[in-house]
């Protein structure tokens, strides 16, 4: 008689965890935000940029900004104002891609780039961009000897962003988010990727979408700065995301500091090599889409100096 009620015991036991487990999971805190970055590329002109600085401005958030080596000594004012609002100026070598370039070359080409982020900002170069954001070990060795903290790399996690950081080098990864479209293969969560590939901005919009209810820890959203900073329909897209309650943008900083960072031998950490759409094939060219509206007056410098990205 006392085994049967032992036995009791330990069903009754069971079965109030059972209840308190399953009221937990029902009042349990819904999970955290996706942690988002916004990252900006250009290499054509400044339009763009100065529309994504003046939402992110009113937003109260930054972004990292990687831009190409005319631009940035085009335009140096407007990265020194970008870098001492807390963006970060990303260095780059668009070129050619550095898988299997030689340590010498991309020893040059970092420095480089380093050397003008440097001259342009005032303040040491952090992260670094080959052509399609490709790295292999000698970009690893080059940029630790020159002091380097991050190199961009491209997606091996699907919509997941995430951080690799090799044992053997003072150098971390950041491999971004990417996505697959059809037979052009994946690329980055990116409006210039999806378009260069024959998307439309309601393909981008889907594709965000879809990302976003994966629910990944950490994101990075790309925009290149001349498509999705002044084409309306894109611009739109990019508005609605931001607003996105399932997603909290942050600057490059605080997204750091959330983000799932991976240390192993550099050995393992995966490479993705997959580019299809070197040259680009979109159903709509860039000239025929409305431009985002009153674009070019509202950051006309020399009419308006009293405006805050004029200064």
């Amino acid at each position: 008689m006392k085994k049967l009620n032992m036995k009791k015991r330990i069903y009754l036991i069971i079965g109030i965890l059972s209840v308190v487990l399953m009221a937990y999971l029902a009042v349990r805190p819904m999970p955290e935000k996706i942690n988002g970055l916004v990252m900006l590329i250009e290499f054509e002109h400044i339009d763009g940029v100065l529309q994504w600085e003046k939402e992110l401005d009113n937003r109260g958030i930054n972004a990292l900004v990687k831009v190409q080596d005319n631009v940035l000594k085009e335009y140096p004012e407007v990265f020194k104002r970008l870098s001492d609002k807390g963006y970060e100026i990303a260095g780059g070598y668009d070129i050619a891609p550095f898988w299997g370039m030689p340590y010498a070359e991309q020893y040059t080409y970092l420095k480089e780039a380093q050397g003008l982020v440097k001259e342009v900002t005032g303040k040491d170069m952090r992260v670094f961009g080959s052509r399609y954001f490709a790295y292999d070990e000698n970009t690893l060795k080059a940029a630790d000897e020159l002091g380097i903290e991050y190199i961009l790399a491209r997606g091996t996690k699907g919509v997941e962003a995430v951080i690799y950081a090799p044992e053997e080098y003072d150098v971390k990864v950041i491999s971004v988010s990417n996505v697959e479209f059809e037979e052009m293969g994946k690329g980055s969560l990116c409006d210039y990727s999806l378009w260069a590939r024959g998307a439309t901005h309601e393909d981008f919009k889907l594709a965000l979408n879809d990302a976003i209810k994966r629910s990944p820890e950490s994101m990075i959203v790309v925009s290149h700065a001349y498509l999705g900073g002044t084409r309306q329909d894109w611009w739109n897209i990019y508005e609605e995301v931001l607003s996105s309650s399932k997603i909290e943008f942050v600057g490059f900083e605080d997204w750091l500091s959330n983000v799932l960072v991976v240390e192993m031998p550099n050995k393992d950490i995966p490479i993705n090599k997959e580019v299809k759409y070197d040259t680009p094939s979109p159903a709509m060219p860039i000239e025929e889409m409305t431009p985002v509206k009153g674009l070019n007056s509202e950051y006309d410098c020399e009419e308006n100096s009293d405006l805050p990205y004029c200064s």
